[in-house]
């Protein structure tokens, strides 16, 4: 990553960098990937840290654990020094085909 910050604040491209990582991701089931699953909720940058919200595609997602271990690997890969990466599951908003990207939705069928 070509990026300088200032002391305390993180590079300014490291949120496009978090999500190209995580757009690297599969979902374990479906093979696709987590950015265009629409599964990405958010991704939060403080000045040490950097924290994936993932939402899970079903209420009852057997692999979420796989995702979130997959999620945090990616993005400790892109981690500045002295960063930590982060993945939770958001378990209480509900993930819709309307999340999909606009490809995946019209392969889907959705």
């Amino acid at each position: 990553m070509n990026s300088t910050a200032l002391p305390g604040h993180p590079p300014a491209d490291l949120h496009a960098a978090a999500m190209a990582a995580l757009a690297e991701v599969e979902d374990p089931e479906m093979g696709e990937n987590l950015v265009d699953l629409g599964v990405v909720h958010r991704v939060e940058i403080t000045a040490d840290r950097i924290l994936a919200t993932l939402i899970p595609t079903s209420a009852t997602c057997p692999m979420a654990d796989v995702m979130i271990d997959d999620a945090i690997a990616a993005l400790q890969r892109i981690c500045p020094p002295g960063f930590t990466a982060d993945a939770v599951m958001d378990w209480d908003t509900e993930w819709s085909p309307e999340r999909l990207a606009p490809a995946l939705r019209e392969r889907f069928g959705w």
